[in-house]
């Protein structure tokens, strides 16, 4: 069966009445692609960083600026019709992978950041410590806004949760396995240095950081974070222990 022709798709659609559409949100390289693929082999149209019928999945839509590097901005939405969940990713395992992120990602990001963060201050950080500082107060921001709250690693647990905040029952029964069937990120280190033509569309130095990262040498490790920033790095992990402890399931 290919992706898409789950049997679940008829059963969701036959079921909903009124369906809320679904907004998901989080930073960058926390799985947000990988959420909107589970939604669409249940059966809903749910866009990666684009508008679908069913909803948007997009680490875009914390910022309050009026435009967006990808999809929609915040404001072209009328958030009345969207229940909003927050996914989290461990920030060991994410901050690394936001490295990677290219120039555009990185203006918006920046010029988001513009008023909260000294200016003095970011124009001196080490690139780690902008992505440690990036991470935590897009998560903050995103557990204000949302209704619903999951870390990656707990994310096959919310089907109840979610067919009570977007009126689909069949969710409840059909996430848990719908997650596991695409058990399998599209969008991971590898995947951004596939081919040539892939790695060399962005600027040299992101794919030289692409690389790096698929080689494993960017540091993923706590160390590595007070390393950047000790007082940043021990909001970070505090902040990360605290949101799981209250709505994930353990460590990744």
């Amino acid at each position: 069966m290919r992706w898409g022709e789950s049997p679940f798709g008829p059963q969701l659609r036959k079921m909903n009445d009124n369906p809320r559409k679904i907004l998901v949100i989080g930073t960058g390289r926390s799985g947000t692609n990988h959420f909107a693929r589970v939604c669409n082999g249940l059966g809903m149209e749910v866009g990666h960083e684009e508008m679908k019928p069913d909803g948007i999945s997009s680490w875009c839509l914390v910022s309050d600026l009026s435009w967006s590097p990808y999809g929609p901005a915040r404001s072209e939405l009328d958030l009345s019709e969207f229940a909003t969940g927050h996914q989290l990713r461990h920030p060991v395992k994410t901050i690394p992978s936001l490295m990677t992120m290219n120039k555009s990602s990185w203006r918006f990001i920046s010029e988001d950041a513009s008023g909260r963060v000294p200016a003095s201050w970011w124009r001196r950080a080490p690139f780690r410590a902008k992505a440690m500082w990036h991470w935590l107060d897009w998560n903050q921001r995103a557990e204000q806004m949302a209704d619903m709250h999951w870390t990656l690693k707990s994310a096959s647990g919310m089907g109840p949760t979610l067919a009570a905040q977007l009126n689909r029952p069949a969710l409840e029964s059909a996430w848990a396995d719908g997650w596991a069937a695409s058990d399998r990120p599209t969008n991971d280190a590898n995947s951004r240095i596939s081919g040539w033509n892939r790695l060399w569309t962005t600027s040299p130095p992101v794919a030289v950081r692409r690389w790096l990262h698929a080689k494993g040498r960017i540091a993923a490790t706590e160390e590595a974070l007070h390393k950047a920033d000790a007082a940043l790095a021990k909001d970070v992990l505090q902040y990360w222990e605290t949101f799981d402890s209250k709505w994930g399931s353990g460590a990744e």
